[in-house]
């Protein structure tokens, strides 16, 4: 029988990774996941027979399971069955496939599908899995968070958008709202690194993916935009935020120092990793687990002034406070770009 209990139990490790299967099969790579953030996240219909395979060689870490089946591409069974599947792999909290909100549909199929949703999950013991369309939690938060609140137990939310889900105007103050109206029962999967504001703002855990594809879901009408590259993209902590390997290597030609003073680098630079010997991914998941566990660490009630600090302390470097690099790095200043969407970190910023 599912226990039906379940999805009110409270987490015990608010932060981890989100790896797709492929990246699982790279040798230790879900253990350092595992060992920097506390916990993974497996994105794929694969992920339970994955999990199983890693904790025949010592994995034991807690694991969550998105079989992604808001994606028409994806293979995960039938819900009792995928519940099962996850149960045996010794989930943290099992999930239900998952569905997909299109920013096409009217408030009442949002509402359809929440319902639907919540009633398959109360009788599987599982937790509501859905993949919104960012420009619903942008422009029609109060529908969103009167929906997602009306869901008795835990809601895990997956993003989507064609590039990223929190630079469309009002996503960022809307995900804030969301954050501290459902709180403990919010479940952010599948995000960046703008998902520490929602953890500071009472989520009760994050997973944020190392890739653009694990860091948001692209519908088949977003995908297409950009052209893959083989450059490593590099998390600057003092930026908060992505940045290509050739771009750092430019800024520090310019005098820049871009230097990153964690275990995992010691104090080098980070233009080393233009070298394709030199492996990002470490790096990448201390910086982020850092900044995580930084805002995490602090007393709860001031979680969101600690957040907004770094944050704000991020904005000033561009630019403003003897930043030597490009005038303009990634345009965070602006406010926005030229077709109205709005850069994440500011969007924090004024929050």
């Amino acid at each position: 029988m599912p226990d039906s209990q379940e999805a009110d139990r409270p987490l015990t490790v608010p932060f981890g990774f989100y790896l797709s299967a492929r990246q699982c099969t790279k040798p230790n790579l879900a253990q350092a996941a595992a060992d920097a953030g506390g916990s993974i996240t497996i994105g794929s219909a694969r992920g339970p027979a994955v999990v199983r395979r890693l904790r025949h060689s010592g994995l034991t870490c807690p694991a969550l399971f998105d079989g992604q089946g808001y994606d028409p591409k994806s293979k995960v069974p039938p819900p009792a069955e995928w519940v099962a599947a996850q149960t045996a792999a010794g989930a943290q909290f099992t999930l239900m496939p998952g569905a997909f909100v299109d920013w096409g549909e009217a408030n009442s199929a949002f509402g359809e599908i929440v319902s639907c949703q919540s009633e398959q999950a109360a009788d599987l013991g599982a937790t509501v899995l859905l993949a919104v369309d960012a420009r619903w939690v942008a422009k029609r938060s109060e529908v969103v968070i009167d929906l997602l609140q009306s869901v008795p137990g835990r809601v895990a939310v997956v993003l989507a958008d064609r590039a990223d889900p929190l630079s469309v105007g009002g996503a960022v103050q809307s995900l804030r709202q969301l954050a501290m109206q459902l709180g403990d029962r919010l479940v952010i999967l599948r995000t960046d690194h703008g998902a520490v504001g929602a953890l500071a703002f009472g989520a009760a855990h994050a997973s944020i993916g190392l890739m653009g594809s694990t860091r948001h879901y692209a519908a088949g009408p977003m995908r297409g935009g950009r052209r893959p590259t083989p450059m490593s993209r590099v998390f600057v902590p003092s930026l908060l935020d992505w940045f290509l390997a050739d771009k750092i290597a430019g800024w520090t030609a310019a005098g820049a120092s871009i230097a990153c003073s964690l275990p995992c680098c010691g104090g080098r630079s980070l233009e080393r990793f233009l070298d394709p010997d030199e492996d990002e991914v470490p790096h990448n998941m201390t910086a982020l687990a850092h900044f995580a566990y930084y805002v995490l660490d602090a007393d709860p009630l001031d979680r969101p002034s600690v957040f907004r600090q770094e944050v704000r302390k991020a904005v000033a470097r561009y630019g403003l406070a003897g930043f030597n690099g490009p005038e303009d790095p990634k345009r965070q200043l602006t406010g926005s770009d030229a077709t109205g969407r709005r850069y994440q970190l500011t969007g924090w910023a004024l929050v």
